[in-house]
């Protein structure tokens, strides 16, 4: 059969899985390219994809919106070095002559707060917050502060006692963030935007099966979902896929296949780039 006359159903009715980025692309790439008069059935069709496009991309902005978690390794490393320099500093008195006054008074603290190395600092980052803790509550109780300053110096104890409030705050120990609400899903909103797509994809192909004359406007119409599939492909060719290979495409295919698309919107007059405004709006927040 002449493929010039003839579209092959199967490559558009049924979409590979793509990351919602470029599913936007998709959507608005092939929004461009509606043919000219192609009546009511195709004109529906597009305007449901333009709502399934509106609906995901007012989803996406608002989960760029939503406050991200704190990162708690940051605090989490402050401590482990503020400790570990502790304990390597009341472990140097040990230079000093066996009677010295500071080597007794440094072993008699490290024997306090270090029974056991710094093993604490190994523990899960709620353990670690309350084998720390105790410590300090040690350094308060038994009065060994004014000690800790002389032989380690005074502000490098407040520094600790700062640190460590900050690793309880990003623990959410000692500062109780409100409630955030859960981050809005994009599964569904996407979902139904690739179900969009198929659906006018069909109405497409009815359009071509119509006319001849009709069969180049729709291949034009069509043809960004071609050159979907051929990205794809030409991903799958130059890495090992396991076999859930599209599960994996629909998070992995950004570098690629944003950027061909991307750069197809940067042809298309009058098209704004998916993501624009959400990118904004999470550059604003």
């Amino acid at each position: 059969m002449d493929e010039h006359t003839h579209l092959d159903p199967f490559r558009y009715i049924r979409l590979p899985h793509v990351n919602v980025r470029s599913g936007l692309s998709l959507a608005r790439i092939l929004l461009a390219r509606v043919p000219d008069d192609p009546g009511p059935a195709v004109l529906g069709a597009a305007h449901r994809v333009e709502a399934a496009l509106d609906a995901l991309e007012a989803r996406w902005k608002a989960k760029q919106l939503q406050p991200r978690v704190a990162d708690v390794r940051p605090a989490d490393a402050q401590v482990d070095a503020l400790w570990t320099v502790l304990e390597s500093s009341l472990e140097r008195y040990t230079a000093l002559e066996p009677d010295d006054p500071d080597r007794v008074r440094a072993a008699e603290i490290h024997e306090r707060l270090f029974p056991a190395g710094l093993d604490f600092i190994r523990l899960p980052h709620m353990e670690q917050h309350v084998e720390c803790q105790r410590r300090l509550d040690l350094i308060e109780d038994e009065g060994l502060r004014e000690d800790l300053d002389r032989l380690i110096g005074a502000a490098f104890i407040d520094r600790m006692l700062a640190a460590h409030a900050a690793y309880g705050d990003a623990l959410g120990i000692t500062r109780v963030e409100s409630p955030t609400p859960p981050a809005p899903s994009l599964g569904e909103p996407r979902r139904a935007l690739t179900r969009a797509i198929s659906n006018y994809a069909l109405q497409v192909l009815a359009f071509a099966g119509q006319g001849a004359d009709n069969v180049a406007a729709a291949r034009h119409a069509l043809e960004p979902i071609d050159r979907l599939r051929r990205a794809i492909a030409r991903r799958r060719a130059e890495r090992v896929v396991s076999p859930s290979a599209d599960e994996g495409l629909d998070e992995g295919l950004d570098d690629e296949l944003d950027d061909e698309l991307d750069d197809e919107l940067d042809d298309e007059p009058g098209l704004a780039r998916p993501g624009a405004a959400a990118d904004a709006a999470s550059d604003a927040a």
